[in-house]
């Protein structure tokens, strides 16, 4: 009988030898099925010259390759040959910072299409549409070189969906019967806090919920923008801002000054009276890139609840539910920063002011807020031409 061919029963299998890219030791693949010697023989020499032609079309059977792993090939055997400084660095944060945390232990060809796109959704409480875009994206760079390799046998990529872009209506404005609406509601939460700052300073969800005490100025009435919040590696990691723009410093109002000076003297008498009771808080510190993460303990964050624990960005969620819920209002955090930018348009501050209280990097993305036009404004213009029509 030909090489590599034997019968098994009423048919005929074929048995191909191949060294394994992977782990360099010798293994078989065996296929069956076939009514004559001819055909296995056939099948035999084909399967043989692909081998030869791309070995790494050979599916790694005896070996789990989690997620972690097939990253790690793809930047070596993949991407350092084929994309720039920039991408390098662009999918090592998306890595770090989403994929590792959830799966990178985990044997690629185990996790469910669901399961990705369930996490793209999950993320639309606190990141932008264009990110999440991009961690789609980099999702489908990863599953289809593992494809290619045939670490998995179905590509469940295609079945992975990004969430719709939001149109321009579900970007909320709220009004100032909404707001009252949420800070009513909210204030019995220990979320109050973060709507508070929130609704008064228009920050992003991770730089509110990274504040520390330490990073407001008394005297000078300011607060000090310089970092975030954000789950990364199965930890709280406090790590710099969405960009150098972003660290700013803040003027505060007198309410909002006021209500952080009582709610300071609040915390602590609570630290005071619960004594040893009261939490010791640890998070990371991510000090760039291949450099390792610093843990340290104590850190006085202002969003705490009574007893000391952190608060933190995974708390938008339960805002989001209480006013679904409760008070029949879709609620997202990032609209807050939306709302105060309006508010801040329609009383006619220069765009320049605006666009270093929010760290905008761009002016157009300033700009849009004078040009959404809001009742106020609409009500602002008809007074304006009334004054006019006086004059004449």
């Amino acid at each position: 009988m030909a090489e590599g061919i034997r019968k098994k029963g009423a048919t005929y299998s074929y048995r191909v030898n191949y060294k394994s890219e992977t782990t360099g030791k010798w293994k078989t693949i065996e296929k069956g099925g076939f009514r004559t010697i001819a055909e296995a023989k056939a099948a035999r020499a084909e399967r043989q010259a692909e081998i030869n032609s791309n070995p790494s079309s050979v599916l790694v059977k005896d070996k789990a390759i989690n997620l972690e792993e097939v990253y790690n090939t793809f930047i070596t055997k993949r991407a350092q040959c084929h994309r720039t400084k920039s991408t390098l660095k662009r999918y090592d944060s998306l890595f770090r910072n989403h994929l590792k945390p959830k799966w990178g232990n985990k044997q690629i060809e185990k996790i469910q299409a669901t399961d990705l796109t369930d996490y793209l959704f999950s993320l639309t409480t606190t990141h932008s549409h264009s990110y999440i875009e991009s961690i789609h994206k980099f999702m489908k760079v990863l599953w289809n070189f593992a494809y290619d390799r045939e670490y998995m046998k179905e590509n469940k990529i295609v079945k992975v969906k990004t969430p719709d872009k939001e149109t321009k209506e579900e970007v909320k404005i709220y009004t100032e019967e909404e707001l009252d609406m949420f800070e009513k509601r909210f204030s019995s939460t220990n979320l109050i806090i973060a709507f508070k700052l929130g609704r008064a300073l228009g920050l992003r969800i991770g730089e509110c919920f990274g504040l520390l005490w330490s990073d407001i100025d008394w005297k000078n009435r300011e607060i000090n923008i310089n970092k975030q919040l954000v789950y990364e590696d199965k930890m709280w990691t406090l790590r710099s801002t969405k960009t150098n723009k972003s660290n700013r410093t803040i003027d505060l109002q007198d309410d909002i000054y006021d209500y952080l000076k009582e709610l300071k003297k609040q915390q602590e008498k609570q630290k005071e009276e619960l004594g040893i009771a009261y939490r010791s808080i640890k998070v990371a510190i991510d000090k760039g890139r291949n450099k390792s993460k610093e843990i340290i303990e104590n850190l006085d964050f202002i969003n705490v609840k009574g007893n000391g624990d952190l608060l933190t960005t995974d708390s938008a969620k339960i805002l989001g539910r209480i006013a679904r819920d409760e008070l029949g209002i879709n609620f997202k955090y990032h609209n807050l920063r939306h709302t105060h930018a309006s508010r801040l348009a329609e009383k006619n501050i220069p765009i320049v002011v605006v666009k270093k209280r929010l760290g905008h990097a761009k002016e157009e993305t300033t700009l849009k807020y004078y040009t959404h036009i809001t009742p106020v404004m609409r009500e602002n213009l008809l007074n304006s031409l009334n004054e006019l029509a006086k004059c004449n």
